[in-house]
């Protein structure tokens, strides 16, 4: 009786080497999965950045331009600007509020305007009572939003006499009305009397969070 011709050194080695590949296919995924998922996330959240910077922009302009953000009507404004974003203004409400904060949404916008006290403002004031001489200071501090999601870079004037419209009564003398690591984020000073506008805006992005995979969220700045 014939022996069989014994088979290839290949098929031989191939036959060891069954299941290799998926092996190999299984390591290669733990690493590309997460690196994949990543390029997602961060991409998605780059584009979430553009969408809130134009949103930021937008606000300022209006902001500077003259709108009143103490009222609902701009507010929901704003709101119908930053859609697809999640900025919740709540229902309509009469006349102004300097604070509107609906504890809910994914936004929340800070209007500021900021002035610098020298000397002409204090000496008007009476030097005695100027507290706030060569300080940065707020004129006027609107929020809308959920404004637990995020603060404002520069401080806030809560302490100070606000009225309805956010308007600051004592600039000069209030000092909880100084604004604070401000200076820094000019590349030219303020004079006596000039003043600044700043909106900043945050949205949270829990829907581009990837099983342990998240964002956070996006804040965007603008001075006029």
């Amino acid at each position: 009786m014939r022996k069989p011709y014994p088979r290839p050194v290949s098929a031989r080695r191939r036959a060891r080497q069954s299941g290799q590949e998926i092996i190999e296919f299984g390591l290669v995924t733990l690493l590309y999965v997460p690196l994949l998922l990543g390029t997602f996330v961060t991409g998605m959240n780059l584009i979430r950045n553009i969408e809130v910077t134009h949103v930021c922009r937008d606000l300022g302009n209006m902001y500077i331009h003259g709108a009143d953000f103490s009222t609902w009507a701009m507010q929901n404004q704003a709101a119908r600007l930053a859609v697809g974003l999640g900025l919740n203004v709540g229902s309509s409400f009469a006349g102004n509020q300097n604070t509107n904060n609906t504890a809910t949404g994914r936004g929340v916008v800070i209007v500021s305007q900021v002035t610098f006290v020298g000397t002409p403002s204090c000496t008007a004031a009476l030097p005695a009572s100027c507290t706030n001489q060569n300080q940065y200071v707020f004129t006027q501090r609107i929020v809308f939003g959920n404004a637990g999601l995020r603060t404002s870079n520069y401080g806030s004037p809560t302490g100070a006499v606000i009225n309805s419209a956010g308007v600051v009564q004592n600039p000069v003398t209030d000092f909880a009305a100084r604004a604070t690591n401000f200076s820094t984020n000019l590349q030219t000073q303020l004079n006596d009397g000039q003043f600044i506008y700043i909106v900043e805006v945050y949205f949270d992005s829990p829907d581009l969070a990837v099983s342990s995979l998240s964002p956070g969220g996006v804040y965007s700045r603008v001075f006029f």
